[in-house]
């Protein structure tokens, strides 16, 4: 090997060994970041006996990490439902503290067995109406809150709806420039760490399924398998309602075109935050809103009976909402307790009348039909009734509560998984540290006995 010769190769050797320090330096400044993967240099040995840099990897495992993708979208949709819950319940309120709307219809009962026991007490009928009103304004809040977590549950689709569309404009931009550098041989490595985080953050609003393409290329669809990008971003769309009424359908989410939600989708997603809030939107709360309508509707029904009736309300599909106590038999609206006590019945007005009153109470305790589509018992007294609908709530909080500590240990086992696979050890890069180290000493004193024989030649010549 001639001294030109072996200056090449220690020269390569240095840049070699330059290369791998600063690439080993970026893998310790990324340690605790989760979006980046350990890169690597390949070296490659000249026809000269040298080395050079052949290309820059990363470390990938691509099945964990589309594994981690489903996982976030999964826990997002389920973390989305639970959040919805979690004020749901606390609108229905506990049966054993008195706050729930079975709890309030219980008390109205007991105070009807009061004033059945002694109908010539309007106190005792006082107590009626105002056990009355607290189950009418009950009703009617349920109703308002049920309005407003429907109106909640759109405003967080239309927020996630935005973010996906914003960053599927970071996701062509970054794609782009992969594909570019890939042509021309560049280190693309950060923006393909870049790019998967983008995904991983699109996942979380919307499961997405990817597809990898010559010169790194990506397109990504819905986990429904509609497209989201194929080249070019497919538009995300959604229009906002911004108020609610009983009778509101919310709006659906559009992608390329195709529904992803409702009953018009054909393919629709299944996990993400926005599959979540629909849920809630479409399903849930509509659900509990008809087992509210149902029991107004029901007490209204029992308690009618002329102006002795207890209750008025404006009909359906609202009955929940517009429930309130009848005038006739509330004294605050000029009304007299002793129509309730009376109704039809009690013809000659007889003070110790208790027939109607116990007529009541025993009404209470009556199995009659309830609509089917409250998914709740077909039949069953008004007591049993909103009872079961404060331990469907909870039992739906803690179904999807379970669900959702489910799918988060799924993605902190996968999360790891995928950071044991491409992610930085710094015992791993500090060793290797020490070796380049070491590779550009013995580079740098060839180069020096080199020059120290070059000195000589020149000495003799």
């Amino acid at each position: 090997m001639n001294l030109d010769v072996a200056t090449n190769v220690a020269r390569q050797a240095l840049l070699a060994s330059q290369t791998q320090l600063a690439l080993s330096g970026r893998n310790i400044a990324a340690a605790n970041d989760p979006t980046r993967s350990r890169v690597d240099a390949q070296l490659v040995t000249t026809v000269d006996g040298g080395v050079k840099i052949q290309s820059i990897r990363r470390a990938e495992d691509v099945a964990i990490y589309k594994r981690m993708i489903a996982a976030t979208a999964a826990t997002a949709e389920r973390d989305a439902v639970l959040t919805h819950l979690e004020v749901l319940s606390q609108s229905v309120g506990d049966p054993q503290n008195d706050t729930s709307i079975g709890a309030s219809v219980g008390s109205l009962q007991a105070a009807l067995a009061d004033y059945a026991n002694a109908p010539d007490d309007p106190l005792f009928g006082r107590t009626v109406v105002e056990r009355a009103r607290d189950v009418a304004d009950q009703l009617n809040r349920t109703a308002s809150d049920m309005l407003l977590m429907r109106e909640a549950a759109d405003q967080s689709i239309s927020d996630s709806v935005e973010e996906v569309n914003r960053l599927l404009v970071e996701f062509d931009e970054i794609n782009r420039q992969i594909v570019i550098g890939t042509n021309l041989g560049q280190d693309i490595t950060m923006d393909l760490d870049r790019r998967d985080g983008i995904v991983a953050e699109i996942s979380a609003h919307l499961g997405v399924t990817t597809l990898s393409r010559e010169d790194n290329d990506l397109a990504l669809f819905t986990d429904g398998g509609i497209t989201l990008y194929d080249r070019g971003i497919r538009e995300v769309s959604f229009s906002r309602t911004a108020v609610y009424t009983p009778t509101t359908v919310g709006g659906y989410i559009i992608v390329d075109g195709m529904p992803i939600t409702g009953d018009a989708a054909v393919m629709p997603s299944t996990t993400g935050s926005i599959v979540g809030h629909a849920y809630i939107r479409d399903e849930v709360v509509p659900a509990f809103q008809l087992q509210m309508d149902e029991i107004a509707r029901e007490l209204t029904d029992l308690f009618a009976d002329g102006v002795g009736s207890l209750f008025v309300n404006g009909g359906g599909p609202d009955y929940a909402g517009t429930i309130a106590v009848a005038p006739d038999v509330d004294p605050l609206q000029g009304g007299t307790v002793e129509n309730l006590r009376d109704g039809t019945g009690n013809l000659s007005g007889y003070a110790a009348y208790a027939d109607r009153l116990l007529a009541l109470g025993d009404a209470l305790e009556t199995v009659t039909a309830f609509d089917p589509d409250a998914q709740l018992s077909a039949s069953a007294t008004v007591l049993d009734f909103a009872s079961e609908s404060a331990g469907w709530v909870e039992r739906l909080r803690q179904t999807v509560n379970t669900q959702a500590s489910a799918e988060a240990a799924i993605l902190t086992q996968t999360s790891d998984a995928l950071s044991r696979e491409t992610g930085v050890n710094l015992d791993d890069e500090y060793a290797k540290q020490l070796q380049i180290e070491r590779s550009f000493s013995a580079s740098s004193r060839l180069l020096g006995i080199i020059d120290e024989m070059f000195d000589i030649l020149l000495q003799v010549a």
